[in-house]
């Protein structure tokens, strides 16, 4: 009799251990395969982008959706500006012809001014020809380009009130994937060579 009531105990014990074995199991499954909450990162990148109305340097008006399924490459800045939006844009231009002619289909070089105050379509157009064939260039009313400027989290002010005024803004440039979503930003006078090989990795993916 009280072998049989310990083998009842040892019986009871190890259908315990594997039933809570199995739970436990069953608990990681459902973790790993449960929908994950957003990173900061990931959230940061949705904040990123999305809809605009403007014009181009041609005075054909845009959005946002004429740009999509292929990469783009966006710079924040200004004509008047005396030297990090030149050699920002000199850069896009390079890294745009470090890529293979494959490559360069499948992406958009685009300038937006945040000057549009002085910015006109005729001055975008002599200026963005300075750079590349490739690069497109954009503006619009002051209350479009806030928007936009909104959209990217761009920051950009007056220095000051005199007529040759500078601008203070933001100097990335902003990968977007095909569908407009944000990748990365690449930092003022970031390397052409390097941009290059990181933007084409996107596309290799």
């Amino acid at each position: 009799m009280s072998q049989h009531v310990a083998r009842y105990k040892v019986f009871i014990r190890l259908f315990i251990i594997v039933a809570l074995t199995l739970i436990a199991i069953l608990a990681w499954f459902s973790f790993m395969n449960a929908d994950r909450t957003p990173t900061a990162t990931e959230n940061s990148r949705a904040l990123i982008g999305g809809h605009f109305e403007l014009v181009n340097q041609l005075g054909k008006p845009v959005t946002e959706k004429d740009f999509l399924g292929k990469y783009m490459l966006v710079y924040f800045g200004y004509t008047y500006c005396p030297d990090v939006c030149p050699m920002d844009l000199q850069i896009m231009a390079d890294a745009f012809n470090d890529l293979t002619p494959e490559q360069q289909d499948k992406i958009n070089l685009v300038f937006v001014t945040v000057d549009p105050e002085r910015d006109t379509v005729e001055t975008m157009a002599e200026y963005v020809s300075f750079f590349s064939e490739k690069l497109i260039g954009l503006t619009g009313t002051v209350e479009q380009i806030n928007n936009i400027k909104k959209a990217y989290r761009v920051y950009a002010a007056k220095a000051d009130d005199s007529p040759d005024y500078l601008v203070d803004h933001t100097a990335y440039t902003y990968l977007m994937d095909k569908d407009g979503t944000f990748l990365q930003h690449f930092n003022h006078g970031e390397n052409a060579e390097e941009m290059a090989v990181k933007i084409a990795s996107f596309m290799n993916k």
